[in-house]
């Protein structure tokens, strides 16, 4: 039997390395303990909200058609969003939103109300859930034809678990979402969508967000891995459970790079890269992609701010919605009408060497932060409008557009 010291010196190995591996990172990084926060006020940004809306809320991702100067939002209820939200283990299925919907405006088009011309689109044909023609939305990305008339919309459906044969709800709670990823094509203009397919494979377990492949095919993040449920589910973010997979376009799917803690909104870039960030402990994990769909590893960028969805503007600089205080945005699911405890932050993530080949360098410059929650409470997607300065700001409650004063350095 070991003596006294040598067990202590055991003990105190394993807590030392249960620290460095489990808790550090998610305490300092995720939690943002020590954080220093700014506030808004620290930054050369008139701010409004484009609120009041009930159909531009708990906008959980966004994307700019560059073409059509179109912005797609895939929107929900806020209230909802606390009952049902696969992704953070929020399972109760009866109170889920029966509303969600994509959201196209037109952000050349502004109103009177301080908002802009916006269009409902309608899904005619879906079956949705058991027929019901209903999508439950998280993440989206899309694609535009050449010359900019054709849009598809690629969505994550985190749709409820049914009874294959009666259609009724399962207990979600054990079994977990049946999550679906759902290509929707659009004209410019159009108030309609046409549902072009479903992608549905047991790899699509716990997707975050969509990225779309040249050939086709798409990436896509399990947050938890293949863990819907579980104490796995739930210690995910500490054990590192999360993946990334890969649909070719036949759809046939294949996990290509695993052990991040909560991968989230992934982007694949102009520059030809793969950039998946975590919302657990930070940092975006640079892979170039092989033309089988796998992966290779070529760069870490440091980032120690939790990040939530990446997006990319017209010069190519990527703009990463950030959780400065990682837990007090989760406590904002249990109030979501009243988030001002919650505070935003958005990076930009700027490559300076795109054209020299194998060579990642990048600036990161911090855009914009809301200590406070005042005007941007749990902003997950920021886009940028390279062409008038404007940040387009969503989150769990409503879009917010930011238009830029003149002489902000870019």
């Amino acid at each position: 039997m070991a003596n006294k010291p040598a067990l202590l010196a055991i003990l105190v190995g394993f807590a030392a390395l249960f620290w460095q591996l489990l808790l550090r990172d998610a305490i300092y990084n995720g939690a943002g303990l020590g954080r220093k926060v700014q506030p808004i006020s620290d930054f050369p940004y008139r701010c409004h909200r484009v609120s009041g809306d009930p159909n531009i809320q708990a906008c959980e991702d966004m994307w700019l058609d560059q073409k059509s100067r179109t912005l797609y939002l895939a929107c929900s209820d806020s209230m909802a969003r606390k009952q049902w939200m696969p992704n953070i283990h929020r399972l109760n299925a009866s109170a889920r939103a029966l509303n969600d919907h994509v959201v196209a405006m037109d952000i050349d088009s502004p109103t009177g109300e301080g908002g802009y011309a916006y269009r409902v689109l309608k899904t005619p044909g879906f079956a949705g859930v058991d027929g019901d023609g209903r999508i439950h939305v998280v993440g989206m990305t899309g694609t535009t034809s050449a010359y900019g008339v054709k849009t598809q919309i690629w969505l994550v459906n985190a749709r409820p678990s049914v009874n294959a044969k009666t259609g009724e709800l399962l207990d979600n709670t054990a079994t977990g979402a049946n999550s679906t990823i759902e290509v929707f094509e659009t004209q410019q203009g159009s108030d309609s969508v046409v549902h072009l397919r479903t992608y549905a494979d047991p790899q699509i377990a716990t997707p975050n967000n969509v990225a779309v492949a040249e050939d086709g095919g798409f990436f896509f993040t399990n947050d938890h891995g293949p863990h819907k449920v579980g104490w796995q589910h739930h210690l995910s973010s500490f054990i590192g459970t999360g993946d990334v997979s890969y649909c070719s376009s036949a759809g046939v799917c294949k996990k290509v790079a695993h052990g991040f803690k909560f991968p989230n909104g992934l982007h694949l870039g102009s520059d030809g890269l793969l950039y998946v960030p975590s919302a657990a402990i930070g940092g975006i994990t640079v892979f170039r992609p092989k033309p089988d769909g796998s992966l290779l590893r070529v760069h870490f960028i440091d980032l120690d701010y939790p990040l939530d969805n990446l997006s990319e503007d017209s010069n190519g600089d990527i703009y990463a919605a950030a959780l400065p205080k990682g837990m007090q945005s989760l406590a904002a699911f249990e109030d979501p009408l009243n988030q001002k405890s919650a505070p935003a932050a958005v990076w930009r993530v700027r490559r300076l060497n795109r054209d020299v080949p194998n060579k990642y360098q990048y600036e990161l410059t911090k855009v914009i932060e809301d200590a406070e929650g005042e005007l941007l409470p749990s902003t997950t997607t920021c886009v940028h409008d390279a062409k008038t300065g404007r940040l387009f700001l969503s989150g769990e409650l409503s879009l917010h557009a930011n238009p830029r004063p003149s002489g902000y350095p870019n």
